[in-house]
């Protein structure tokens, strides 16, 4: 049995008006003239009454309990929907890593080809200018012409280049004259050198590929040759 508001409202002031009335049916002296004491039925009125509260005090009770439970079923709802976007945070970080794992893995290849192309570039204008000069050369300036136009296009390509990969914060790894690192260098060759060389053994002489760096990581092995002591004999 549920009760409204107005309904409850009206129970517990006809409780209290039946609670004034009782009090008075001890006072007989105060009751106004041809009027008598409350009959039998104010008495059953109010075991009534007190029969209705005791029917709102349980209804109150069912409230308060289905409040818990709506309490309970809110709580195991927002841990639901706690974990549910632990779950998503924890798969978009997951596509991150992925996503910048390949972009890394696009960007080193990219970069690769780029330095395939610079060591083409650097073999025309070292082979440009190593040009024999002949006799018909000098006689003939417009093909000598042509190959020093041709060689200064392609420093100045070779220059572009290198700012282009310079911009991407890749740089060239510095090999001559150091000791040979196994971790960044290759070695493809050994050059003897003389005993009494100041050179120590392992040090680079010559870059057959020069290495680079992208951002302080090895993006290419350096190929180089290296010294090597004579035995004495």
């Amino acid at each position: 049995m549920f009760l409204d508001a107005e309904e409850r409202a009206r129970l517990v002031e006809d409780f209290r008006a039946a609670l004034e009335r009782a009090a008075n049916q001890g006072e007989p002296d105060g009751l106004p003239d041809g009027h008598q004491p409350e009959s039998q039925a104010t008495v059953v009125d109010l075991a009534t009454l007190l029969g209705e509260m005791a029917v709102l005090k349980n209804e109150l009770r069912l409230q308060s309990r289905q409040f818990k439970n709506t309490l309970d079923e809110l709580r195991l709802f927002g841990n639901d929907l706690r974990q549910h976007g632990e779950r998503l945070q924890r798969d978009l970080d997951r596509a991150r890593e992925q996503a910048a794992t390949v972009q890394g893995q696009t960007e080193r290849l990219f970069l690769l080809a780029l330095l395939d192309l610079r060591d083409r570039l650097q073999s025309g204008v070292e082979a440009a200018g190593r040009l024999p000069s002949s006799f018909l050369t000098r006689l003939v300036r417009a093909p000598t012409r042509f190959a020093a136009s041709l060689a200064e296009g392609q420093s100045l390509t070779l220059q572009r280049l290198d700012e282009l990969l310079a911009g991407h914060g890749v740089r060239s790894l510095q090999a001559l004259g150091e000791a040979v690192d196994p971790h960044r260098m290759r070695v493809v060759g050994v050059e003897v050198t003389d005993a009494a060389a100041s050179v120590a053994e392992g040090t680079v002489l010559r870059e057959v590929q020069r290495g680079f760096l992208h951002k302080g990581e090895l993006l290419r092995t350096a190929q180089v040759i290296v010294s090597k002591k004579a035995s004495r004999t």
